[in-house]
């Protein structure tokens, strides 16, 4: 990720500022500018735009809101970075606190393509889109790109448990732990599982049948190792309860062909008792049945003499019906005549009504010609109030002919006031050329100033290593001296170390005999020899110390004197007070400049009102003109329409033409109205005549087809008379009121049907029976009961054993099936444990998974920063993961190992040059590391808050030249400080300038 492009808006102390980097996306500059001028306020802006957070993560959103922005200003920020390839532009305004609101403004963001696409435009959406684009969420992306001041060291010193936390959100090793802590999840699973089996087994178990048999009771109730164990034990209870099923099984059938043949006997003598009984029966069922013989021959004549009846039935219901409608028909022909006279008195009526119609047609025919002509003059808007748009238009005329001239007159005034006024801009240009020149003057003595008290502090430093130097040297010299006393003091004697080693060689030395050494001949022995005391080689020894120590110290001292020197003989000297007196003469002509500039600015500003008050009024007379000759048109127009109303209506005003338009529309409605109700009578009576006659006429024909009809029928019913003896019409209708005659033929037939069965019942019945007396059964039947419940007891003792073998073979089969299980659970679960110890750490080298990735990261990241440390440090720090034991789990301690001393040192031993080249180097090394292992993030960009004024010269040059190796791979990279030395080093510097508490910034 690489920042192109930055707009602030009221943010911090910008009120409106952009910094365009696509000039240096791939070079190192330096960011200057005096403390609290707003600096870190840009790498705010930049962390703010991606993730609605700041660059630290002490600082709230609400600090960096203007100070000078007032409620109706809106702070934004608006960032747009190039990453593999594409573009994109992210924009957010902060929420604040309006005056007056109870709730603060809430914040907004947006996030653009390089087409200017919107892609998200939520809070949520775009902090996922970010997330997404380049892979770093705000901790990572602070941690990695940017080192805020104060936060610079933090990998570095922080505890164990802190460089935990770090690595873990930058390398996600806490999918490590999730995973040892499913893998624990699961072996409590597995774990429960084999107990839930195990438990299931034994209540299993538990329920097994014994059938009442105490001794295969015992076998249940005993304790039993293992699944297989128990399948045994079931198998043996089964074997015992099959073979007492056998026996009852064999018992119960012979009790059953004992039954069954009894029970035959039974069926036999019961079937002939039932015979005898139901031949007895039958036969006072046919006596009582032919009582009914003298009912049945009455119904039998009835019926007779309904069907004769029948056959003239139609005839007869005709003649009644015919006679009923020949009157109705009768007296239908007399109403319709008496309709038709009433029709022709009321024909007469509507004839002298639509003559009188008639004769007011040419009245109509007028009337509708003159609401044809004027009809228009109702429905334009325009004639309505013709007389008071007239006066209207006429007083806007005049009232715009009063306002021009007052206009007019107060623009004569706003010019000669302008006119009045002088101001050049190449005055203006003068004094700000002036003051510029002033600022830089004043700048310059400071900064000399500065340098001089700089050279100064120098200048103390020098004497105060000279002072150490001739204390040194003195110190030296009489440590020396001390050596030569003990030295000429002790004379050739030996240390008491070389005691036993030159008594053992002296020992072994003989007259004219070989050196053991040497190998020469000893011609004479040594005497006795003088050996130092200890007091007396303790106290060399020390001298000896304190002159290398003051001799390190010396060396030390006269090196950094050189250094210093060196840095005074580069540095211009300044006399201070004459720069005093005349920075602040410059000040004071600065002052005056600044008030010339103030006056010049407030005729500025007055000119530029007058002349927009004069180009405003001017714009107003014009189109004060314009409205005026709209309104003398509107007032001419007005009069045209007025005149062509009155000419063509004879009205002067509107509302008496509406009144008279209004009546006559009126009495032609009536005429129309009243026309159109005589035609319609004048329809209705024709169309009612017409039906009249038609009916009359259809009546006619009826009444002659109905007579002769009638004729027939009556001609037939008085033969019917005269062939049988049936006393008139009335005795016919009352024989066909019968309506039970088909009840009546089918009681005559179920008669004879019932008479005929039962003698024939009887025949057969006489036929089968050898006797018809009844067999005794009660003694065979209660033998038989005997037997039943002897049989149904010995059927439910069977089917009870029965039950309990197939539940003991049920249960022996899931304890099988359980056991299966559990064997195979058993391996899989001891596999799961020695998984969950290896992965959780407890195993031989106590190292869990997730510590063994981190550490396996930090050494990774060690190794890279080391590159670097080792030649910033002249090959004498090197940064190492302690292996020490610790109580903490994770062991992520980082020791430093000085490789002058030969020894580890705790990391808090360094001084603050020394932390910062560490914190550098491990911080680019965290970089690489993690680009390296996550291949779709970016890292091209790396901004550095502070830290370079702990540096020496030397080491200082030596930074510069690691982050220089480091732009030239691709990255940008910035750095805020204060330190002289990066001006001078650095090609790019964007310099924060703060006036009047507003600041700008400037590439230069």
């Amino acid at each position: 990720m690489k920042p192109i492009r930055l707009d602030m808006k009221y943010f911090g102390p910008f009120e409106d500022e952009s910094i365009d980097f696509s000039s240096i996306k791939d070079s190192m500059f330096l960011i200057s500018g005096r403390t609290g001028s707003g600096k870190t306020m840009i790498f705010d802006a930049i962390t703010y735009a991606l993730y609605g957070t700041l660059s630290t993560s002490d600082r709230m959103e609400g600090s960096v809101r203007s100070q000078f922005a007032t409620d109706s200003d809106i702070s934004r920020v608006k960032l747009t970075f190039e990453i593999r390839g594409s573009q994109y532009t992210v924009e957010r305004t902060l929420s604040y606190q309006k005056e007056g609101r109870k709730t603060p403004v809430p914040p907004k963001a947006a996030i653009y393509d390089q087409e200017g696409e919107v892609l998200e435009g939520s809070i949520n959406g775009v902090k996922e889109k970010v997330l997404g684009i380049i892979g770093l969420d705000a901790d990572q992306f602070r941690q990695i790109l940017i080192l805020p001041q104060g936060e610079f060291k933090r990998l570095l010193v922080s505890s164990s448990e802190s460089k935990q936390e770090i690595l873990r959100t930058l390398f996600r090793t806490e999918r490590f732990v999730h995973f040892e802590m499913r893998l624990n999840e699961l072996k409590k699973e597995k774990l429960k599982s084999i107990e839930l089996v195990e438990s299931r087994v034994e209540e299993l178990f538990s329920t097994l049948s014994a059938n009442g048999d105490a001794e295969l009771q015992k076998l249940i109730d005993a304790e039993y190792p293992t699944a297989a164990k128990r399948i045994e034990v079931i198998e043996e209870i089964g074997t015992t309860l099959g073979n007492r099923y056998r026996m009852l099984e064999e018992a119960l059938q012979k009790l059953k062909q004992e039954a069954t043949s009894l029970r035959e006997t039974i069926s036999r003598r019961e079937r002939h008792n039932e015979q005898a009984l139901k031949l007895a029966s039958t036969k006072q069922e046919l006596k009582d049945h032919e009582e009914n013989a003298a009912s049945i021959e009455r119904l039998e004549t009835a019926v007779r003499q309904y069907r004769k009846v029948k056959t003239v039935e139609y005839e007869l219901r005709s003649e009644q019906d015919l006679i009923k409608q020949k009157e109705e028909l009768e007296t239908r022909l007399n109403t319709i005549d008496t309709g038709l006279k009433e029709l022709e008195t009321s024909g007469e009526a509507l004839r002298q009504t639509l003559d009188k119609i008639s004769r007011y047609r040419e009245g109509y025919t007028k009337l509708v010609k003159w609401i044809n002509s004027t009809e228009r003059f109702v429905e334009d808007p325009r004639f309505r109030d013709m007389d008071g748009v007239l006066q209207s238009k006429m007083k806007e005329r005049q009232n715009l002919a009063s306002d021009i001239k007052a206009q007019e007159a107060k623009l004569a005034e706003v010019r000669q006031e302008d006119d009045s006024i002088h101001w050049e801009h190449a005055e203006s240009e003068i004094l700000r050329n002036e003051l510029s020149a002033s600022v830089a003057e004043c700048r310059k003595m400071r900064e000399w100033i500065e340098r001089e008290n700089k050279s100064a502090g120098y200048d103390g430093k020098k004497q105060t290593l000279e002072k150490e130097i001739t204390e040194l040297r003195k110190k030296m010299e009489d440590t020396e001296t001390a050596i030569k006393k003990i030295q000429e003091d002790t004379g050739s004697m030996y240390s008491p170390e070389d005691k036993v080693h030159i008594e053992h060689l002296a020992g072994h030395l003989k007259k004219d005999g070989e050196c053991p050494v040497c190998r020469q001949t000893v011609s004479v022995l040594p005497v006795a020899r003088d050996y130092m005391s200890e007091e007396d080689e303790a106290e060399l020894r020390a001298l000896e110390t304190k002159k290398q120590e003051c001799g390190n110290a010396l060396e030390t001292a006269e090196k950094n004197l050189g250094i210093v020197d060196g840095i005074l003989g580069s540095m211009e000297r300044y006399d201070t007070e004459k720069l005093e007196k005349e920075l602040e003469a410059e000040e004071r002509h600065q002052n005056e400049v600044r008030k010339k500039i103030d006056d010049n600015h407030k005729r500025y500003d007055r000119k530029k009102q007058l002349d927009e008050e004069m180009r405003r009024l001017e714009s107003s007379i014009s189109d004060n003109r314009i409205r005026m000759n709209n309104a003398e048109n509107a007032v001419e127009q007005q009069k045209s329409l007025k005149k062509e109303f009155s000419e063509q209506t004879q009205f002067e005003t509107c509302e008496e033409f509406q009144r008279e338009f209004q009546a006559r529309q009126q009495k032609v409605s009536r005429y129309e109205k009243q026309q159109e109700e005589a035609e319609q009578e004048r329809q209705r009576y024709r169309e009612e005549k017409s039906r009249l006659e038609e009916n009359r006429a259809a009546a006619r024909r009826q009444l002659s087809e109905m007579s002769g009809q009638l004729e027939e029928n009556t001609r037939v019913i008085d033969d019917f008379l005269k062939d049988n003896e049936f006393a008139g019409r009335n005795v016919l209708f009352s024989i066909l009121k019968n309506t039970d005659v088909n009840e009546d033929e089918e009681r005559i037939r179920a008669y004879h049907t019932q008479k005929d069965i039962l003698k024939s019942r009887i025949n057969d019945l006489e036929s089968v029976l050898e006797s018809t007396e009844e067999i005794p059964v009660e003694e065979d039947r209660e033998k038989l009961s005997v037997l039943d419940k002897e049989i149904e007891t010995k059927t439910n003792d069977n089917a009870r054993l029965y039950a309990r073998m197939q539940h003991n073979g049920n249960i022996k089969e899931k304890i099988s099936d359980f056991a299966e299980k559990h064997e195979a659970e058993l391996g899989e679960v001891d596999e799961l444990v020695e998984l969950v110890n290896a992965v959780s750490g407890k195993n031989e080298q106590k190292v869990s998974l997730e510590r063994f990735v981190l550490t396996y990261y930090l050494d990774r990241i060690l190794h890279i920063a080391n590159i670097r440390l080792l030649e910033m440090t002249s090959h004498r720090y090197e940064l190492r993961r302690s292996t020490g034991k610790s109580n903490r789990k994770t062991g992520l301690d980082i020791e430093v190992f000085d490789f002058y001393n030969n020894r580890a040192r705790h990391i808090s031993s360094l001084s603050g040059g020394e932390t910062f080249q560490a914190s550098l180097t491990l911080a680019l090394a965290l970089n690489e590391a993690l680009q390296q292992e996550s291949g779709g993030i970016s890292l091209d960009t790396m901004l550095i808050d502070e830290g370079f004024g702990t540096l020496d010269p030397e080491t200082l040059d030596m930074a510069i030249s690691t982050l220089i190796e480091l732009q030239t791979s691709g990255k940008m990279v910035g750095i805020i400080s204060h330190v002289e030395e990066l001006k001078e080093r650095m090609e790019n510097i964007l310099e924060v300038k703060a006036v009047n508490e507003r600041s700008t910034a400037n590439f230069k």
